[in-house]
């Protein structure tokens, strides 16, 4: 008894499994793209200068910086004494709307002590205008000022 297999039943069953293939490719892809993580955009630049100084003398500190992350933010210069220990802030720029222009800082620290100093660059969003819960959002690497 011949049930209609014939050469026009096995061409709807190929046309089945293509359309089964094709759907599953697509899930497949919407599955990685979901699963992949999207990545804001942002730049941070910080620059000490001069990389050599005397003790009691000052070192210029500038830096500014912006991300897609945030929509208001600071940008804050750090230093340590030495290449390892706890940051410490020693001026935070004002708080400005991202798509405006660059959060900026622009400082002159006195170096009292010999050895070595760093310094790095923070930027930091916020809430709002007036600034209000700062998360640390991206940081510069060291910049390393010898002082003699």
């Amino acid at each position: 008894m011949n049930r209609g297999i014939g050469s026009a039943g096995k061409s709807g069953f190929r046309r089945q499994g293509a359309k089964v293939v094709a759907v599953g490719t697509l899930g497949a892809a919407a599955a990685v793209l979901a699963v992949t993580p999207a990545f804001a955009k942002g730049d941070v630049v910080l620059t000490a200068s001069p990389g050599t100084v005397r003790a009691g003398h000052t070192v210029h500190v500038t830096g500014h910086g912006g991300s897609d992350a945030v929509r208001y933010a600071t940008f804050c210069a750090q230093e340590r004494a030495g290449t390892r220990g706890a940051w410490h802030t020693v001026a935070c720029g004002r708080t400005v709307e991202i798509g405006s222009r660059d959060a900026e800082v622009d400082v002159q620290v006195k170096v009292a002590h010999r050895g070595v100093v760093q310094f790095r660059g923070v930027l930091y969003g916020v809430d709002g205008r007036r600034g209000g819960h700062p998360h640390a959002d991206i940081s510069t690497s060291a910049r390393t000022v010898h002082v003699r």
